[in-house]
């Protein structure tokens, strides 16, 4: 990309967190304007350490090893460099060692140390959100095996904070009390949030960054999903601009609220009467983030940029065109067509003509031989 300017390159670029479609997607979106990032994975490397675009791979057996790698190697640079966190996990541990962090790195954070640890609290937001003009389900916290009070059913049961790895085990969709009991028996932590369950017919999920303490925010593009699931987000979608205009301004002032600087994700459900419901902020790019920067916002180039500039400098955005599909396949074949929710040759179709597959990419082949490799291997033991 011609726009990269030689102040940039002389930073170092470090992507941080679990091997996965999120992680590879910051990498590629690196990678392909000529940047190539420093990884530090701290999970069984399937994928990302395999892409043409790594510069030096590390991998360590916990977050906390990663972390002091990151530290010890890259804490001395003439120019700070950059480090992408790519999951929730690890955007907290960053966040709690802001102190440590702040003169000699850029990363994702709020301005103090574990502020942004705080609202990953499923309770925190959701009120800020509120007080923003932005409506919310209705929402109790409890005790494992204590019903809620305020609330009819369904419900639906979510982790209290979404640092908890595989927190998709303890979301269940409840329509009477003794589902919720069986559903309090799967879920192996002691608080556990209790939602009413909106029978939603679509997701809006914008993508962009802040910068200045959440002051300056951009956000041009959203993404919404052609099939969804009842209790997660779906696996094929497509990129458009802003369809509810109308909440621009509430979400302006939310971050504004947050003092939050980084990428970030903000997600509403849609229900069957077209209102629209705040669910959450993820403080870091979502596994949609690379086919945003293949459809021309290249949100990790310009997050450095922006912070570079002190002001936000999107000049390289070049929108390719809209709407723009994408598609996690190998979790939409799974959950669409094993399912039989979708025939098979529909989605081969559908699989031929998306504009944006999540792993295969031809230019960069070797982390889907690393995945099947991968799956053959322990498929075979």
């Amino acid at each position: 990309m011609s726009t990269i300017t030689d102040k940039i390159q002389n930073h170092k670029f470090i992507v941080i967190g679990r091997d996965g479609i999120n992680t590879l997607g910051v990498v590629r979106a690196l990678g392909e304007i000529g940047i190539r990032p420093y990884l530090v994975l701290w999970t069984i490397p399937e994928l990302c350490k395999y892409s043409r675009y790594v510069q030096e791979c590390y991998l360590s057996r916990t977050l906390d090893k990663g972390y002091q790698y990151i530290l010890s190697k890259f804490g001395n640079e003439k120019e700070k460099p950059f480090i992408f966190a790519t999951e929730d996990e690890t955007v907290s541990c960053l966040d709690r060692h802001f102190d440590e962090l702040k003169d000699k790195f850029f990363f994702y954070h709020a301005g103090e140390q574990g502020r942004i640890t705080r609202m990953m609290e499923k309770g925190y937001l959701p009120q800020l959100a509120e007080s923003c003009g932005l409506k919310i389900p209705k929402t109790e916290e409890v005790r494992n095996g204590e019903l809620p009070t305020t609330l009819s059913y369904p419900v639906i049961t979510k982790s209290p904070t979404s640092t908890f790895y595989n927190w998709k085990s303890n979301v269940h969709v409840c329509y009477n009390e003794a589902e919720l009991m069986r559903a309090f028996k799967q879920i192996n932590q002691e608080r556990v949030v209790i939602q009413e369950y909106i029978e939603k017919v679509d997701e809006i999920d914008y993508e962009g960054f802040v910068i200045n303490d959440g002051r300056d925010l951009y956000m041009p593009l959203n993404n919404r999903y052609y099939r969804t699931e009842k209790d997660s987000y779906g696996n094929y979608a497509y990129i458009e601009r802003n369809p509810r205009p109308e909440l621009i301004e509430p979400i302006k002032k939310l971050f504004e609220k947050t003092g939050y600087n980084g990428i970030f994700e903000i997600e509403f459900l849609v229900d069957k009467n077209g209102q629209t419901y705040f669910l959450e902020i993820n403080f870091r790019s979502s596994a949609w983030m690379y086919a945003f920067h293949k459809c021309g916002v290249n949100l990790p180039y310009m997050f450095a940029q922006s912070l570079l500039q002190g002001q936000l400098d999107v000049s390289s955005e070049n929108i390719r065109k809209l709407p723009f599909s994408l598609m996690f396949s190998r979790a939409d074949f799974r959950e669409s067509v094993l399912t039989g929710k979708v025939s098979f040759w529909r989605w081969l179709r559908e699989f031929l003509s998306t504009d944006c597959l999540l792993v295969y990419n031809r230019h960069d082949m070797k982390p889907l031989w690393g995945k099947v490799y991968y799956w053959l291997r322990h498929r075979s033991m």
